[in-house]
């Protein structure tokens, strides 16, 4: 028998409100829809999760469901390592992907003091009970498009304006995508402050730093050079040498950190099998 495709769609948003949110992702499933396991790349996002069916299973890496389970509503990121997620007859998700620095502009809270938490009370996190609040009036909406629009009406009455401090990293991000040039050095030169001071204000408005951001587009370069094989075999010692690894171990290392998995299993059994990888956005991710 086949299985079922789960019914997710993304929905953009319009400006200003995309300045801070890359998309909203969801996904319905029918009453006869077979359970399955869907894997989430890494990306380095932030997601705000509103979950309005049963409690959903989840995991990190390629660890088993071992009990942590989404309820109502949670924040997820940055997404460090792959996300492994069960899906279950009638799930009903609504997913609020932000742009680097847009989590910030909602939360108005330095990334670096959020820590590196699987899954977060947004609540919790701030103190109040907002977030459990709009979940409940998403709720007793009964139509998708009337969910979206409350979003996008709470969206552009809570966002706040960018720091200007958080600027110069913006438009600097395109010197990540080429490797003759030192981002953070040129961002440095370009805005007249210190190194030091630009990776300080990466981990404040984005949560992570330059390195950690170098490190993962190189791999997500691999991982997209093997999705696009279309059934070939991988040259791994080709993808070695395209993408500046020192050998096949250092290309194992970083399999097992962003993906807790070998290369030859990632492509053996999970690769075409309920594998996705995040929609591309105006920036890096």
């Amino acid at each position: 028998m086949k299985k079922p495709e789960p019914y997710g769609i993304h929905i953009d948003v319009e400006a200003p409100l995309n300045e801070v949110v890359k998309h909203i992702y969801c996904i319905r499933t029918p009453v006869d829809f077979q359970t399955t396991s869907q894997h989430l790349s890494p990306n380095l996002e932030m997601m705000l999760v509103f979950n309005f069916g049963k409690a959903l299973n989840f995991s990190f890496a390629d660890d088993p469901f071992t009990g942590l389970q989404m309820d109502k509503v949670a924040v997820i990121g940055p997404l460090r390592k792959m996300l492994k997620y069960e899906l279950l007859p009638e799930t009903n998700l609504i997913v609020v992907v932000f742009n680097p620095q847009g989590f910030y502009r909602l939360m108005q809270l330095p990334m670096d003091e959020i820590g590196e938490n699987d899954l977060i009370d947004p609540d919790e996190l701030l103190q109040i009970e907002g977030f459990h609040a709009l979940w409940e009036l998403l709720a007793n909406l009964p139509l998708l498009e009337e969910k979206i629009k409350l979003l996008k009406e709470y969206g552009r009455n809570f966002f706040q304006d960018p720091d200007p401090a958080s600027s110069p990293l913006l438009k600097g991000m395109d010197y990540f995508q080429n490797t003759s040039i030192q981002p953070v050095r040129a961002i440095a030169m370009d805005s007249d402050l210190s190194e030091r001071t630009i990776q300080l204000r990466f981990k404040k408005y984005l949560g992570y730093s330059p390195k950690e951001l170098l490190r993962f587009l190189r791999f997500k370069k691999v991982i997209n050079s093997i999705l696009n094989l279309e059934n070939q075999e991988v040259d791994w010692y080709g993808l070695i040498e395209e993408f500046g690894y020192h050998d096949q171990s250092h290309l194992i290392k970083d399999f097992h950190h962003y993906l807790g998995t070998t290369p030859h299993k990632f492509v053996r059994e999970i690769v075409g099998k309920e594998f996705c990888v995040s929609r591309e956005g105006k920036f890096y991710l």
